[in-house]
């Protein structure tokens, strides 16, 4: 009895260590199946991740290359047709442009600065509208109603007729600002056209404002020359002479 005992435990140990044996084989083999795959699939996910990496370089660097030939070519294009433009214009300024001078000022003490501008054909509104920028005039409101000139005791002279807004303008303006107005004006238009001096009115009538009365022709004179003839006519003194053209 004692001996199958024996005999039976032997045999049960034996297929333990059998079945141990088996397992840890069979632990050993999925371990030397499994860690072979993952390296495989890992080395085969860097490649792949590096091509991807590479490729988009070298594809980068041509399209660059492509679109700074595309951008060169359309310059060069650009910058020709500027030339031919250029070209044209300057033919066009050489042959039909006209050269006028304004003058204008800004205060009373550093006198006119002059200016000089083109069209293709000088008027009074395109003098006026150029003087409109330096805010002698408001801009596009001012309108010449006519220009005449005239020919008295040798001298030419000019009469200016602007349209209302011009002295609706000078109503607003201190006496210094509108010495400046006229003086620009009347510098303007006597240098333009050549003249001794002009007549400025408004709407056909004298042009009154708060700080005058222009019954004079206004000659080609200073800001500050203009003021002194004003202040002497304001203050009654017999003989206050006409300011001096500059």
């Amino acid at each position: 009895m004692k001996r199958k005992n024996m005999a039976a435990f032997a045999l049960l140990a034996v297929m333990l260590l059998t079945a141990c044996g088996r397992g840890a084989d069979a632990v050993v083999t999925t371990e030397e199946i499994v860690v072979p795959e993952m390296s495989s699939k890992d080395m085969l996910v860097n490649s792949l991740e590096y091509l991807l990496e590479e490729e988009p370089v070298e594809e980068t660097g041509e399209q660059e290359e492509r679109e700074e030939g595309k951008k060169l070519q359309i310059k060069t294009e650009k910058q020709e047709k500027g030339q031919e433009t250029e070209a044209d214009n300057t033919t066009t300024d050489k042959e039909g442009a006209q050269a006028a001078v304004i003058c204008y000022g800004k205060d009373m003490e550093s006198g006119l600065t002059r200016e000089e501008i083109t069209a293709e054909e000088i008027t009074p509104d395109v003098l006026l509208n150029a003087l409109a920028r330096h805010n002698i005039v408001p801009l596009l409101d001012t309108k010449a109603l006519s220009l005449d000139e005239k020919e008295e005791d040798g001298r030419k002279l000019l009469y200016l007729n602007l349209s209302g807004s011009f002295r609706d303008y000078l109503m607003t303006m201190s006496v210094e600002a509108e010495c400046i107005i006229i003086s620009s004006i009347a510098n303007t238009f006597t240098e333009n056209y050549d003249a001794d001096a002009v007549y400025i009115t408004v709407e056909g009538e004298t042009l009154v404002t708060s700080h005058a009365e222009y019954t004079e022709a206004v000659t080609g004179c200073t800001p500050g020359e203009l003021m002194e003839h004003l202040t002497a006519a304001k203050d009654g003194e017999e003989g206050a002479a006409e300011p001096e053209k500059q």
